[in-house]
């Protein structure tokens, strides 16, 4: 990897940000990116420009000669590195320590910097003298399976949050255009699907491989078959997929394309790529990645419009990798849905539970029976949640011990929505234990889930004594406030005291503690809180109030996710921040007064066109693609991505505007977006939380 390991030298170095419309030094990235493919990994000319567009590609110029680069992203948590390369002819100028510094001094808010390097490449003493340390180690994606190593640059937060490799996988099947394109690698159009599995996603991207892509292999010819066989040799294999949903799923689909396409599929490819979807639906699974056009047109909107699989190209995936894979992550129609049923386990529950069961961890059947057995002798309720077809596929048990909410039993099936059972599911327990004053979540149970137990982790979790436990903070105050009830807690249950907090926190890092200890809220943070002002008839359906007679659809309904778009003019508010909903009067079908209904987490606040974040974000909002071109301006649209609502009391705009005035504010119905203080902002959740 053409990275620098020397100290820096007197040769004047400028850096700059490339601009989205930088053609030209977009183009230098690239060239010199591609000149260190061995060891950097294929990267399409499209992630350069989306990172620029992004504004996290940071260019190093001699003069006006382009010497090197570093290509990074921005995700909730960290800052992540995922190219970092100098000009061969430029080592030992020190270009790539003023590369990862100025990173470091543009986003220290950022908790830190993470990186992944293969060990094969030598480079540890490098990443050490970048003032990188090593976190931990997996196998990349490559044939060989070499191994990697994630190296962490620490921003000096406090050490709170969960640094190590992110758990929340996207999973995705591909068609056997995309295998060819891996196992052939005299095809020249395929850098976009190489790209899926280059190391910098082998943490990101599962790619599953399913009976009806080793079908079609199967019927190929030639040295070309061996090639694909091998290559798909690294795909996880799938879960048993159940024959009678498979078939109804793909009589669902076929009759939501016959409406457009009578006689579909006409070819034999047109039955291996109808089996390639219905399989992905009936797994479970949220992605398809392909790069034929004319399956993406045929199955692409019913299957994605009745069965939430979107079916894209690799290049789309690998722009918006961490935003789809928390998309997989928060489909809540899957999950719940009206066919799911929630139910109290009897003593006796014993066939039910065997799917549940954790061989892995040295579990057997009467191991889970009798955890069952002494759970109910106990007392203690189990919830089970049963799929349409009646099976069991998760159970939840929960008591009060000590001050902290146990869970002695939490388990997930082994099925495509595992993820989503399971943060579902995390998200109830954190507000059992805010209901039942704990503060303190505990995960006992010594044979959790695998999908649970990566959930928790991602979720906030930390490990003590072989358990997870997580804070659950119920306060809004300073953080010295804060920090004395986080560590009473800590004290009181026998578990690590946390480290101390300051006031004036970043606001990253203030944003990453109040999601990961929610529902706390860090009043003297930096953490900026915005007035969002929101129609009735869109609040109903996005936050759930008013209540109608009609139910909300259960996209929305159940997801802890929502998009909320708006024209990018006036206030724009940048995250990550706090949502203060205000519900206005308006129109003729507004019975309810105007008030502050809500509070969210603002996760991501980005401009951008809208059709892009329609395709992006439409399982997540309420509107349709020409309510977005309504509302725009200059061809851009404003789209506020927004987590963990919490409804409020309502507060009526006569006690806001008296609540305002106490901190010397207008209080005014917002007219748009308004930032308030931080004590005003205090002064309202307090007042919302009152019963």
């Amino acid at each position: 990897m053409p990275l620098d390991q020397e100290a820096p030298s007197s040769s004047t170095i400028r850096l700059a940000l490339a601009a989205g419309d930088d053609a030209s030094g977009i183009m230098a990235a690239v060239e010199l990116g591609n000149k260190a493919r061995a060891t950097l990994g294929h990267m399409p000319y499209a992630g350069y420009r989306d990172a620029a567009k992004k504004g996290t590609l940071l260019l190093a110029y001699a003069d006006e000669q382009i010497v090197g680069y570093a290509l990074y992203g921005l995700t909730r948590r960290r800052v992540r590195l995922t190219h970092l390369c100098v000009d061969p002819q430029w080592h030992g100028h020190g270009i790539a320590r003023l590369l990862v510094d100025w990173i470091s001094d543009q986003h220290g808010d950022y908790p830190g910097i993470l990186a992944k390097c293969r060990d094969s490449y030598d480079l540890g003493d490098m990443w050490i003298k970048l003032r990188f340390t090593p976190l931990s180690q997996r196998p990349g994606r490559s044939k060989a399976r070499h191994l990697l190593t994630s190296w962490w640059r620490d921003h000096g937060q406090p050490n709170l949050f969960t640094r190590d490799d992110d758990s929340v996988l996207a999973r995705a099947a591909v068609d056997l255009n995309v295998l060819r394109d891996l196992a052939d690698e005299e095809r020249s159009d395929a850098v976009e699907s190489r790209a899926l599995v280059g190391d910098q996603f082998a943490d990101r991207l599962e790619l599953v491989r399913t009976g009806a892509l080793d079908s079609e292999v199967n019927s190929m010819e030639g040295p070309l078959r061996a090639h694909c066989i091998t290559a798909a040799q690294s795909f996880t294999p799938p879960p048993r997929v159940d024959h009678a949903q498979l078939k109804q799923v793909r009589a669902d689909l076929l009759s939501a394309v016959h409406l457009v396409n009578p006689g579909y599929p006409h070819t034999d490819q047109d039955r291996y790529d109808l089996e390639h979807v219905c399989e992905a639906i009936a797994l479970g699974l949220k992605l398809f990645v392909t790069r034929d056009e004319s399956l993406t047109g045929i199955l692409g909107p019913p299957a994605q419009r009745h069965h939430g699989l979107r079916i894209l190209r690799p290049l789309e995936v690998i722009t918006h990798i961490d935003e789809l894979a928390r998309a997989e992550a928060y489909q809540p129609a899957a999950l719940l849905g009206t066919r799911y049923r929630r139910q109290l386990l009897g003593i006796d529950a014993g066939d039910d539970l065997v799917g549940l069961v954790n061989p892995a961890a040295g579990e057997r059947r009467r191991d889970l029976r009798n955890t069952n057995r002494g759970l109910a002798l106990a007392g203690c309720d189990r919830v089970g949640i049963y799929d349409p077809d009646g099976r069991l596929v998760a159970v939840i048990a929960a008591r009060r011990e000590n001050g902290a909410l146990t869970v002695p039993l939490a388990r997930v099936a082994n099925i495509g929505l595992a993820d989503t059972l399971a943060r579902q599911l995390l998200f109830q327990l954190r507000q059992q234990a805010r209901e039942a004053g704990s503060p303190i979540l505990k995960i006992t149970d010594r044979y959790v889930s695998p999908a649970l137990r990566l959930a928790a982790l991602q979720d906030g979790f930390n490990q003590h004594d072989e358990q997870l436990y997580a804070f659950v903070i119920d306060v809004c105050g300073p953080a010295k406030q804060v920090e004395h009830q986080a560590v009473t807690a800590a004290r009181r249950v026998g578990v690590p005291e946390p480290a101390p907090l300051r006031s004036d926190m970043p606001a990253v890092a203030a944003a990453e503690l109040e999601r990961i200890w929610w529902p706390v809220k860090i009043a003297d943070s930096a953490l900026p809180t915005y007035l969002i002002p929101i129609r009735q008839a869109y609040s109903a359906d996005l936050l759930g109030v008013p209540g109608g007679l009609l139910p909300r659809h259960d996209n929305l309904g159940l997801a802890l996710e929502h998009v909320y778009y708006r024209s990018p003019r006036g206030t724009r508010p940048r995250h990550p921040a706090r949502l203060l909903w205000y519900m206005s009067r308006s129109g003729p079908a507004t019975a309810y007064p105007a008030a502050v209904i809500a509070c969210s987490q603002l996760d991501l606040a980005e401009i951008g066109t809208p059709e892009d974040f329609h395709a992006r974000f439409q399982h997540l909002g309420v509107w349709g693609e020409h309510q977005l071109h309504s509302v725009a301006h200059n061809g851009q649209v404003q789209a506020l991505r927004f987590t963990n609502t919490e409804l409020l009391t309502h507060i009526p705009l006569q006690r806001l505007a008296v609540l305002a005035a106490a901190h010397q504010q207008r209080g005014v119905p917002p007219l748009g977006p308004l930032r308030i203080p931080p004590g005003l902002f205090a002064a309202l959740y307090q007042e919302g939380r009152r019963q």
